[in-house]
């Protein structure tokens, strides 16, 4: 079967899933016929807090058990690599992407020793969920090529997207509120950690002014502390990561 047909095959059969198992059968199909025997769908805050609303879906057998007992998942090179990037990585990219210490070194080589001896790994990430990915992992030494390659993170970035629905994602559907410049300001000083007075001090405003703001923020927000506001403000991407923790 030509790529493009297995693309658009997977994705038509992945829409029209009815179950979590449903959607195992046809992604482990896809990955078979592209070379990946083993493959994972996961957000990586299931391995912390397992909730059936999370998504964890893989046949890496026994492999995947050992990463459990053993609290792999605190130091896998993987999961901490999608937090550097945004693009599909092979495994052999990841020294490139994160510190790789003794740690990941031996989870990769036991991983190698249960039949994972290298992979491929599409991070995804959507504003106001748990960040997750999806790999896929064969036995050789080196990975398929590229087009190979190419086409498993079509099919991933598919998967991942059926199985968010399959998992009632997104969750909760909100429309973002329009907000006048100064409520703007004022979510960003907020998110960073500074106090009404602080605020009013750097805008040049009365604090009983600011708290005015910061109670028509909570009514913007549907929303009762400061740190609810500061979750918003980054699920909507008002602010960034660096905007609520600077880097210097």
């Amino acid at each position: 079967m030509g790529l493009h047909r297995l693309i658009e095959d997977f994705a038509d059969g992945a829409r029209k899933c009815a179950t979590a198992s449903d959607l195992f059968c046809v992604v482990e199909a896809a990955a078979r016929e592209i070379g990946f025997p083993r493959f994972a769908l996961v957000h990586g805050l299931w391995f912390r807090q397992p909730d059936r609303r999370l998504i964890r879906i893989d046949n890496f057998g026994e492999w995947a058990d050992i990463f459990i007992e053993r609290q792999y998942y605190r130091d896998d090179p993987a999961l901490l690599a999608c937090q550097r990037t945004n693009v599909a990585f092979s495994w052999t990219q990841m020294p490139q992407l994160l510190p790789f210490g003794q740690r990941q070194i031996a989870i990769l080589a036991e991983a190698s020793r249960h039949g994972l001896r290298t992979g491929f790994t599409l991070p995804v990430g959507v504003i106001g969920e748990p960040s997750g990915c999806c790999s896929f992992s064969c036995n050789r030494q080196r990975l398929p090529p590229q087009m190979i390659r190419r086409a498993a993170t079509l099919i991933a970035a598919d998967a991942f997207c059926e199985a968010r629905r399959l998992h009632g994602f997104p969750a909760r559907a909100k429309h973002q509120p329009q907000l006048s410049r100064r409520k703007l300001e004022c979510l960003r000083y907020l998110s960073c950690g500074k106090t009404d007075g602080e605020i009013a001090t750097i805008l040049g405003l009365r604090e009983p002014t600011v708290r005015t703001y910061m109670t028509m923020l909570r009514n913007d927000f549907d929303v009762v502390s400061r740190t609810q506001l500061a979750v918003e403000a980054l699920r909507f991407g008002l602010i960034g990561y660096d905007d609520a923790i600077p880097s210097s």
